[in-house]
């Protein structure tokens, strides 16, 4: 089954566009209201975690509005799905590692630290589906 490229790169710059929005203003909103000494280890926590694949979104956006990539492009319909829900799933658990904080004994900087084993295997994951995603149009290998 294959889908439309157009509307499918869309959805998943709006779906990382959106988390990463949500994550950004809860940091910001932790970061000024919350204890300051935590802001440098949220950031630092936080910037590597969305800046290469916003970047990478960023990216194929104005290489289309450049090359102005054909709307009727297709691509497997699998493909997009598997990255599209494990851009879900990443941007969620990014999102609730520092609102789920408060609620531990550990507190945030060792939350931030524990957190980064999972969250870099489901970066890593979803970044390659991304990746595979963004390669695989009709016509290409």
């Amino acid at each position: 089954m294959q889908v439309s490229m157009s509307s499918s790169r869309k959805t998943l710059a709006l779906v990382w566009f959106v988390g990463a929005g949500l994550s950004f203003l809860a940091l910001y909103l932790i970061t000024t209201f919350g204890q300051s000494e935590r802001v440098e280890s949220l950031w630092d926590w936080y910037l590597p975690a969305v800046t290469p694949n916003l970047s990478l979104i960023v990216g194929v956006m104005f290489h289309d509005i450049k090359y102005k990539s054909a709307k009727s492009e297709q691509v497997d319909a699998f493909i997009y799905r598997v990255a599209l829900w494990l851009s879900v799933f990443y941007l969620l658990m990014l999102l609730a590692t520092p609102l789920l904080s408060p609620f531990t004994e550990a507190g945030i900087d060792l939350d931030l630290k524990n957190s980064r084993f999972a969250l870099s295997l489901i970066q890593a994951l979803a970044t390659t589906a991304l990746g595979a995603f963004y390669v695989s149009q009709k016509g290409n290998p």
